[in-house]
């Protein structure tokens, strides 16, 4: 009878012991499930971030070209730029030197004029000046 009791009792400790495992298995397979929810949430959220992320650096990628693109243009427009200026200061200091030489060229025949209308006032005066010691 004394065993027949132990064998109840452990009947009833495994019986118990069983009920235990039993809520903790529904227990963990409860946890596993939401668990399973939340990692799907995650790799959700995951996925849009990473979709987020590859159009963000599409148009990081368009608006780079975009400014290469422009900075290009423009530094060969500032070189033509550059040329250009200095293709004018050359014609520039061209149009300078023919001035001055245009300038000095008038001034020669302006003192040539004047010197031929000055020699011809000498040679009246001293054609007068004959004149008047033939006469007197």
């Amino acid at each position: 009878q004394v065993s027949q009791n132990e064998l109840d009792w452990f009947h009833q400790d495994s019986e118990a012991q069983m009920k235990k495992w039993q809520q903790e298995k529904k227990e963990n397979r409860e946890n596993l499930k939401a668990l399973k929810g939340t990692a799907k949430k995650h790799s959700d959220t995951n996925e849009r971030y990473l979709k987020t992320i590859d159009e963000k650096e599409k148009q990081y990628n368009s608006c780079l070209n975009t400014f290469l693109e422009t900075s290009n243009k423009f530094a060969n427009e500032k070189g033509k730029l550059e040329e250009l200026i200095k293709k004018s200061q050359n014609d520039s200091q061209e149009c300078e030197k023919r001035a001055v030489k245009a300038e000095v060229s008038v001034l020669q025949t302006w003192k040539e004029t004047e010197t031929w209308k000055l020699r011809g006032t000498i040679a009246k005066a001293e054609g007068n000046l004959r004149m008047l010691k033939a006469l007197g």
